[in-house]
């Protein structure tokens, strides 16, 4: 368990939520590589259906800068949300969250958490982070993210989380060709309000030089994901 979160937006637009081990900071441009880093191993190149190629080009190392260091702060876009959760102690980014705009205009959710991490917490206190942060000041009301059926961490990751699925899973081809079984799941707040004065809710340009995420969790896929029923509700 974790402490009650603390949440900071800043004149820059940096965003910072503090729980009791992380800093989960907004994107800044010197942290987009570690978000590489932390998806690049064989474990999680398989879950998202990645391949080498699409992880880019990697940190010198995985430390980044206090929240302190406003350099370089992207906007928050309605579009594209990028979140990195730092280990206060070590400055070590151990996990990487994205919300993204579908066409439909479902905002879908995807993350990893770096090897040798992993089944400690720090998921759950990251992306439990990036909701709070995405419903209560972002304005998103439903968030939904994709979940391979045989993917028991991260079944298990969403629920702790607040996520909820009806159970129906559907085929779906991942971008190296991989063909699963995925489940759809949903977080939904009606408390949800916009009161970021730095969001933009314009649509992200095709040349604006950030990544968009691949996999089912965080991607595009050419269906949209179900509406959730009327009960599901923020745990």
């Amino acid at each position: 368990m974790f402490d009650r979160l603390t949440s900071r937006c800043r004149r820059t637009g940096l965003h910072v939520v503090t729980t009791r081990r992380l800093w989960v900071i907004s994107a800044r441009l010197a942290d987009l590589a570690q978000h590489g880093a932390i998806g690049g191993d064989d474990e999680a190149l398989h879950w998202q259906g990645w391949t080498p190629e699409d992880v880019g080009p990697l940190p010198d190392g995985p430390a980044v800068a206090p929240p302190s260091d406003h350099t370089d702060v992207v906007t928050p876009l309605l579009d594209l949300l990028l979140f990195t959760a730092v280990e206060r102690r070590t400055r070590i980014a151990v996990a990487s969250v994205n919300i993204s705009r579908n066409p439909e205009g479902h905002h879908l959710v995807g993350g990893n958490v770096r090897a040798g991490f992993r089944n400690r917490g720090y998921g759950r206190e990251a992306l439990t982070a990036a909701c709070e942060l995405a419903h209560r000041h972002f304005g998103i009301t439903t968030l939904y993210a994709g979940c391979e059926v045989s993917n028991v961490a991260s079944r298990g990751w969403l629920a702790a989380c607040g996520f909820t699925t009806d159970g129906q899973a559907g085929a779906l081809t991942l971008p190296n060709g991989r063909e699963i079984e995925s489940l759809w799941w949903w977080r939904t707040d009606r408390r949800a309000r916009v009161r970021c004065p730095h969001l933009h809710t314009t649509r992200l340009p095709a040349d604006s030089g950030l990544p968009r995420p691949l996999s089912p969790t965080g991607g595009f896929p050419t269906l949209g994901p179900p509406s959730p029923r009327t009960e599901a509700q923020t745990r």
